[in-house]
């Protein structure tokens, strides 16, 4: 019961801090050291399942988005590149097929170095301050000018780059990719939802191709647990910043990120 109760933490720690600019990867890695939980819910087993619920997730909460854009991308091409061209939704799920290329491409090539490289809570800490105060820069600096539906292939292919640099625990996949686009000059509210759409593909297909080396035995429900409870903190965690962005910067995670990064530099310094 004491590993259930585990699971059911850092699932929906998995799924706050997934869609939150905070970095899930480094809080799943860390958070277990902390508190010196060393059973299932700390190994990349557990990691993956918790994973696959916030890809459920971006699912639930998206599926009627990908419904659109993929009926009309299929309605647009019997009238060939200018169709496609033309039409916003159909031009979009092209955009998000060629930004997720990036990421696909280095996650195949460094999966394995970089799930057993960088578990250093040294290393999450480092990247939840700089990248955090990135994001607090880029955000004051840039106008709100552009939506979604404005987003051309540079914007695809620049923050698709961005979002391979969040596979170091520590940087967010959010985080970055909402950098990105605000430095592009989206609004908050169109980088965020850009963001979720292009990491769709990302976390389900990460979460896919780590599921094959999967290993769920007796300790399946440890496992059930941390997806179901990622899932449903996933969903509260896209539609709380879907709506927290209309009407408020991105200063509140910066300030978490910078202090919960500070406070592991600390740890992995001077504690651990």
């Amino acid at each position: 019961m004491i590993q259930i109760f585990q699971a059911a933490v850092l699932g929906i720690i998995q799924g706050l801090t997934e869609f939150f600019p905070i970095s899930s990867s480094g809080h799943l890695i860390v958070l277990p050291q902390i508190f010196g939980w060393n059973g299932v819910v700390n190994s990349l087993d557990f990691d993956i399942a918790a994973h696959l619920g916030t890809a459920a997730a971006l699912i639930g909460f998206f599926w009627r988005d990908w419904v659109r854009l993929t009926t009309s991308f299929i309605a647009q091409t019997l009238r060939g590149f200018r169709g496609i061209s033309s039409d916003s939704d159909a031009r979009l799920l092209i955009l998000l097929i060629v930004g997720s290329i990036p990421a696909a491409f280095v996650g195949i090539l460094f999966k394995d170095t970089i799930e057993t490289a960088f578990r250093s809570a040294l290393l999450v800490g480092v990247t939840m301050v700089i990248f955090g105060l990135l994001l607090w820069w880029t955000d004051k600096v840039s106008v709100q000018e552009r939506k979604t539906a404005q987003a051309n292939l540079f914007d695809s292919i620049f923050i698709g780059v961005a979002q391979t640099i969040s596979l170091i625990p520590g940087v967010s996949r959010s985080g970055i990719t909402i950098t990105a686009g605000r430095s592009q000059k989206f609004d908050r509210t169109s980088a965020v939802r850009f963001s979720f759409l292009l990491s769709t593909p990302a976390v389900l297909g990460a979460g896919l191709l780590s599921a094959k080396d999967f290993q769920g035995g007796a300790d399946f429900p440890i496992f059930l647990t941390g997806f179901i409870f990622a899932t449903i903190s996933g969903i509260l965690a896209i539609k709380l910043l879907l709506g927290f962005v209309q009407k408020h910067d991105f200063n509140i995670f910066v300030v978490y990120r910078v202090l919960f990064g500070i406070f592991l530099i600390a740890w992995a310094i001077l504690i651990k």
